[in-house]
């Protein structure tokens, strides 16, 4: 054999056998480095950067430390040896948030290892700050097509305090189906929802909330809190039905089959909500939005009245471009950008909840 080969393949053997811990250079490190997390609690938003900091020690030397959480595909090894395999060292991590994060605990590792191969692991655990600005309804039938309505879908529900909203809803039918969600357009990745395991808890995963259900027809009260992830359903009275307006009407403009109408708020030129004959709060209508033929407008705008005049009741909105709530006797005109091509819209409106909805038919 040649004499070349069986000395390159000694040498080969010699050093895979070799370690940090078999280095004439390093001294024996048998106990393993300390780890003290300084942020061990991170609550942060989607998308938004934090860091992860932490002191690491050890007697005789660091020689890397690595941040791992497979749920975010993350697994990072930082050598330590350009900085001398130090016996201290601050870690100073940066990293973001993904947008898809599920609103649960995320914990993710900090392992350091000394120059005897020697580990110890801590783990930060990382939530989201739950305390959203808005919370909306929506029905487990309308999950699919939030954003393809005009507005209304899904419904604004009221902010209580911290971390604590209230809903107040009616339901149409036994067995309604509802979750919470923060933002208009989207169920991913946080929705609100009932426990699986524990029904008469929350959960903000999307992936594992289960509806809320409401047994009966009715205005119901949905309390809930998305820190400590409790909830609770109560009936609400009947409104009275005495106090509920006799009619209600659209007034303004760009709908296709009431081409001359213009801000007037007389018949022919209205459009007459029909009133539910199960509930005299609600009004619904389908109806046409769109330039009508022979006007040269690009917006459709309009308030609800009462139908007579312009006197009270009426309603506008809280905002004119992307409305959420009606507005009893105050607030802005709709006007909304409409094409000549018409889309039929389901008008359904609570004069009790002060709540609009154009739904896309």
């Amino acid at each position: 054999m040649n004499i070349r080969i069986v000395i390159a393949s000694f040498l080969l053997i010699a050093f895979a056998s070799c370690d940090k811990n078999d280095d004439p250079s390093f001294p024996e490190a048998s106990v393993p480095p300390s780890v003290k997390l300084n942020n061990e609690i991170i609550i942060t938003t989607l998308g938004s950067d934090f860091f992860l900091e932490a002191d690491l020690k050890d007697d005789v030397g660091l020689k890397s430390f690595t941040v791992r959480y497979d749920d975010w595909y993350l697994y990072n090894t930082v050598p330590l040896a350009d900085s001398g395999y130090p016996k201290s060292y601050h870690v100073k991590y940066k990293f973001r948030m993904p947008d898809t994060a599920a609103n649960k605990i995320h914990s993710i590792t900090l392992t350091a290892t000394n120059v005897g191969n020697k580990e110890s692991s801590a783990q930060y655990k990382v939530t989201l700050n739950t305390d959203f600005p808005k919370m909306y309804l929506v029905e487990e039938s309308n999950l699919t097509k939030l954003t393809t309505d005009m507005f209304g879908v899904p419904m604004l529900v009221s902010k209580r305090g911290s971390y604590s909203y209230e809903a107040d809803y009616y339901s149409s039918a036994s067995g309604t189906r509802i979750f919470f969600i923060p933002g208009k357009t989207a169920i991913k990745p946080i929705m609100y929802g009932a426990d699986p395991v524990n029904g008469q808890a929350l959960t903000g995963d999307y992936s594992k909330a289960r509806p809320i259900v409401l047994p009966g027809v009715g205005y119901y009260r949905i309390r809930f809190n998305t820190l400590d992830l409790t909830y609770a359903v109560s009936t609400l009275a009947s409104p009275d039905p005495t106090r509920a307006p006799l009619q209600v009407a659209i007034v303004g403009r760009g709908f296709t089959d009431y081409p001359d109408m213009n801000w007037q708020n007389a018949l022919p030129n209205i459009i007459l909500l029909d009133k539910s004959t199960s509930n005299p709060y609600v009004f619904t209508k389908n109806v046409k939005v769109g330039i009508p033929a022979g006007q040269s407008y690009n917006t459709t705008q309009f308030i609800l009245t009462s139908n007579n005049g312009w006197s009270l009741p009426y309603w506008r909105f809280d905002n004119g471009r992307d409305p959420e709530i009606t507005v009893y006797d105050g607030g802005d005109n709709v006007d909304i950008p409409i094409t000549s091509t018409p889309v039929t819209y389901k008008v359904t409106f609570d004069a009790y909840l002060n709540r609009c909805k154009f739904e896309r038919q």
